[in-house]
């Protein structure tokens, strides 16, 4: 396979997880590597939607058991409320692509009433890199994110790539090819704990990573899991807080690199804290180069360095890094970024048609509504904005009574009026416009309220909040750019923000 970017084109321009053994799932003829989502079945390799590599990866840790319908769902949807018919489509897609008949089945056995049994022999083998670079195929990846395909930064104010909501049982077959077996033991299950959104989660692994330190202090798997597993926690937070991270998650991954200099997922790591903590652009870009020199098939290596690029303002760049990644890999084509590269670079209706491409072809995403929201805010379509923000609303909770209030307002009043409201109530939630301050800052923007939109602003500046680095390339800032004030706080950002320091 040809590396997805050639690595000396990179640097000339420039001038899910973190173990070093992945774990498969051997079934019948079939093998199923749930970090990537793949299934390889007789002659095919398929790459399952995310709710049904979820479910099969539920049954391959538990066979011949019965699995309750409660367990089920709380495996594949943690933390939300779903109902029945939603496992049931999940089953039907999984049998559908396993060749299953519920009548007669070979691998998904229904019990009335109550669940369902996994019937083939599984075994669970862990991987090491090297096989895994010879039998990867395509080497495709889905980016660790959140269950997000896209975006961390730009979308979702999580600039984190997990994807797997494993709360990782007790595995039923002890692992292979692992220098001590408890060792790898807790570092398998700590690891996949690093796949969780909920903080108790990443603090067991944190635990089980610390004591597999206190058995092999050498281990750069525990070290880097650490690191991994602090900056998900400031992830959760929209890494407001990652400053008090930055320091030991430095540390974390220095001795990786020590230990082992060419571990790519430690210098993707360094990048990201280079980039959201620092705001040190050159040793943020140094990093990322070469975590894509010592691993330059892996898609998790380019789409965070597209990003930063779209930072920096150089746009064509990351249209061309992810051009190349689509060449090399279609299924590339299912991720949010190119759609950021439309918007930011103006092309609003390029934009709009390949997020609305994406919603209509690949699994519900609360990013694509994200995106399709602030699209049609830009392109001045009220009612497609307010149908978008409405839907987010709810799926952060907001009480229906609220709901209500704010659409009986935007029905008589407007948008502006909407976010003006949104603007006095102070809401808190990341409701398509990241957390506040900048949550508030946009708000500002859409109300016209411009003096509150610069103090929010300047107020995210002084907490160093990452999402203000965007403001000189992200058109919803439009209305600000001929104030003097924009220019000010550009100032206060690093040079290379946005490529400029002007506001022309």
């Amino acid at each position: 396979m040809r590396p997805l970017l050639p690595i000396d084109r990179i640097e000339r321009h420039a001038a899910h997880h973190p173990m070093d053994h992945s774990v498969h799932f051997n079934f019948n003829s079939a093998s199923f590597a749930p970090r990537e989502g793949r299934l390889h079945l007789g002659d095919d390799d398929v790459i399952l939607e995310q709710k049904v590599a979820n479910l099969l990866h539920a049954f391959c840790r538990r066979p011949g058991q019965v699995l309750t319908k409660t367990w089920l769902m709380e495996e594949i949807w943690p933390g939300r409320v779903v109902n029945e018919d939603s496992l049931s489509v999940a089953v039907s897609k999984l049998r559908r692509v396993l060749g299953d008949r519920a009548a007669a089945p070979k691998y998904i056995r229904t019990v009335t009433g109550t669940g369902y049994i996994w019937l083939p022999e599984t075994r669970r083998v862990v991987v090491t890199p090297e096989h895994l670079s010879s039998t990867a195929g395509s080497g495709t990846k889905r980016w660790l994110s959140s269950g997000l395909v896209g975006v961390g930064l730009l979308v979702a104010g999580v600039g984190g790539w997990w994807i797997s909501r494993d709360r990782a049982p007790a595995p039923e077959t002890p692992p292979i090819e692992a220098p001590d077996a408890e060792v790898g033991r807790l570092l398998e299950e700590a690891g996949e704990r690093l796949d969780s959104e909920q903080p108790e989660i990443l603090r067991q692994a944190i635990a089980e990573f610390r004591e597999a330190l206190e058995q092999d202090p050498d281990s750069a798997k525990a070290y880097l899991g650490i690191a991994e597993a602090k900056l998900e926690l400031s992830a959760r937070n929209g890494h407001l807080d990652i400053e008090l991270y930055a320091d030991e998650t430095h540390a974390l991954l220095d001795r990786v690199i020590e230990l082992d200099p060419d571990n790519a997922r430690a210098w993707l790591r360094k990048a990201e804290l280079h980039w959201l903590a620092d705001w040190d652009f050159q040793a943020a870009e140094h990093a990322y180069l070469r975590a894509i020199e010592l691993d330059p098939n892996d898609p998790t290596n380019y789409l965070p360095y597209s990003e930063f690029l779209l930072t920096l303002g150089e746009f064509e760049r990351s249209e061309e890094m992810l051009q190349q990644l689509r060449e090399a890999d279609p299924a590339a084509y299912r991720y949010l970024n190119m759609s950021f590269v439309y918007t930011m670079r103006g092309e609003l209706e390029r934009a709009l048609a390949e997020t609305r491409r994406l919603m209509n072809s690949e699994s519900e995403s609360d990013s694509y509504r994200k995106m399709l929201h602030r699209l049609a805010l830009l392109l001045g379509d009220e009612e497609l904005a307010f149908e978008q923000f409405i839907a987010l609303m709810r799926e952060k909770d907001i009480a229906e009574k609220q709901i209500a209030e704010y659409t009986e307002l935007y029905r008589q009043s407007g948008l502006r009026a909407l976010f003006s409201r949104l603007l006095e109530d102070r809401v808190e939630s990341n409701i398509g416009h990241y957390q506040p301050p900048m949550a508030w800052a946009r708000y500002a923007v859409v109300a016209e309220r411009h003096d509150e939109a610069f103090r929010w602003l300047n107020q995210a500046v002084d907490e160093r909040q990452p999402q203000v680095l965007l403001v000189n390339v992200d058109p919803h800032y439009l209305p600000l750019r001929n104030d003097p004030r924009f220019a000010e706080l550009l100032d206060r950002l690093p040079q290379r923000a946005g490529d400029s320091k002007s506001s022309d």
